[in-house]
């Protein structure tokens, strides 16, 4: 079970390529949930569940208020909302949304049922979600435990899904216009090819929207010296349906920068991460850096890279991000020119801001979208709930 949970979680982390539409996708869509802290849910309901409707019964189980789902635009800034599951009987969960065509396909729990109004459905369910400020859903079907979102490619035609069922660490391929299932397989058939000691980290679309890439590490709980041995991590590519289509390079992305010594060099370790791929072929890589004169000295802190190849994975350009500290996922817009990211930014007294930032591929500048302040010290404490920001993907501005 602790490996199945594990997989789960790398693979939750691994849906970061979010495909949608076919061109100039330019803005940004993020989601803000308002999350109650103990001090306002009190101050919200003083006398608790005792003299609660079953509505306000239903509401004190949410993990948010409400979520609200919004647009920011590159080129301006300018934001709108485009969906708010206040007051729907239903908790949208702001993370792994998959966009494509104007619309969001993510994870639902259901509530204020007929029979046993105020109870949230378990397990939840996938709902896709028109984002043009209409609140319209449609329920699509129930989710399975330890499945994670699913992922659609740069095509909006399929959607892929991932995680640990029935013992083994299923791939499963849906058609987007029936929802049907068309590939189901373990995935496991490839790591223990490769890999027998890794675990799958990051996946995502190709883009010619029919094969898929599998990044994986070793996974340090594994005491099997002969298995390690023959074990390369790195990143690996499968038809949808399975089919092993062999490796990226593992010196595909490496930095090569005057005065810098790549991180891996230096202390040993995995190959640079595959971000995605452009419309054109070229493949985003990022890898990581330390200027060689401090490595003598402590602390060392690494420096973030973008490398960008071409389809035979010569480097064509290196963008430095310049940033302190920036989380997973990475979402590259379905027309190749934008990178959106988070940096999770501390003051000095030790506490986080997050800071939400568009990338221009071609330019190398980057704007930051969105931030959100440190939390106050007295957060538990606090009558107003605590506001948090979660990055979903790109719409088309056509």
């Amino acid at each position: 079970m602790r490996n199945a949970w594990k997989l789960s979680r790398n693979l939750l982390i691994a849906t970061f390529l979010l495909f949608c539409g076919q061109a100039h996708a330019q803005k940004l869509v993020y989601a803000v949930c308002q999350a109650e802290t103990p001090a306002s849910l009190r101050a919200r309901y003083p006398y608790g569940a005792i003299v609660a409707t079953p509505a306000e019964k239903a509401a004190m189980l949410r993990s948010c208020r409400k979520t609200e789902i919004y647009s920011v635009s590159m080129i301006d800034g300018k934001r709108a909302l485009l969906l708010s599951d206040e007051g729907m009987n239903l908790e949208i969960t702001p993370a792994g949304t998959t966009l494509g065509a104007g619309k969001a396909y993510t994870v639902v729990r259901e509530s204020g049922t007929t029979s046993n109004p105020g109870v949230y459905s378990q397990p939840t369910a996938l709902y896709e979600i028109t984002l043009d400020g209409s609140n319209r859903t449609r329920r699509l079907f129930e989710m399975r435990p330890y499945e994670t979102p699913p992922l659609l490619n740069r095509q909006a035609e399929k959607a892929v899904f991932g995680g640990f069922l029935d013992g083994k660490y299923m791939v499963l391929v849906y058609d987007v216009s029936t929802w049907n299932l068309i590939h189901s397989w373990d995935l496991r058939k490839l790591t223990e090819k490769h890999c027998p000691v890794c675990t799958p980290t990051f996946y995502g679309w190709l883009a010619d929207g029919n094969r898929l890439f599998f990044s994986v590490s070793i996974d340090g709980d594994d005491n099997d010296e002969e298995a390690e041995k023959r074990s390369v991590p790195g990143t690996y590519i499968a038809a949808d349906d399975g089919t092993d289509l062999g490796a990226i390079p593992t010196d595909a992305g490496q930095l090569a920068q005057p005065g810098y010594t790549r991180w891996s060099d230096y202390i040993g370790g995995e190959p640079p991460f595959l971000i995605g791929q452009m419309p054109d072929g070229d493949y985003l890589f990022l890898d990581h850096a330390v200027q060689t004169e401090q490595i003598p000295k402590r602390p060392i802190s690494p420096d973030s890279f973008l490398v960008i190849t071409a389809p035979d994975f010569k480097s064509k350009k290196q963008i430095a991000l310049q940033l302190s500290n920036i989380e997973f996922p990475f979402y590259l817009s379905s027309s190749g020119k934008y990178l959106a990211y988070v940096e999770d930014r501390q003051t000095p007294n030790y506490r986080s801001g997050r800071h939400l930032w568009g990338l221009d591929l071609e330019s190398g500048a980057k704007k930051e979208l969105l931030a959100t302040p440190p939390p106050p010290p007295g957060l538990p404490t606090s009558p107003e709930p605590n506001e948090v920001f979660t990055l979903l993907g790109w719409l088309d501005s056509k």
